[in-house]
């Protein structure tokens, strides 16, 4: 299944179940009809908020999986060796302080 596949399958999916909790609140209403409009929007609202916490878990474990594969990469990693030479007092360059001559 291509990505384009599933992500429309998870659309079809949202919509069935936005089409379902709209249901839900029209029979709770008493089957009074004129509110179709406010059920779905109210659904949307419902079905949105509750894939955002499902998202915010799911990026939570994420963000959790990469902090631990970065302190693996870390612990496994040996230390490279730095060769630094002492700089001959001659090849430092020393800077005067600039100085703003006024008139």
């Amino acid at each position: 299944m291509s990505e384009e596949d599933k992500g429309m399958h998870k659309d079809k999916k949202v919509y069935d179940e936005v089409a379902r909790v709209a249901y839900e609140l029209f029979e709770k209403r008493g089957r009074i009809h004129g509110y179709s409009h406010a059920d779905w929007l109210e659904a949307e609202r419902i079905v949105l908020e509750r894939h955002a916490k499902e998202i915010d878990k799911e990026a939570v474990s994420i963000r959790a999986a990469k902090k631990v594969k970065a302190s693996e990469k870390t612990e496994t990693k040996p230390a490279k060796a730095v060769n630094k030479t002492p700089e001959k007092a001659s090849e430092t360059k020393t800077r005067k302080p600039s100085v703003k001559k006024t008139k």
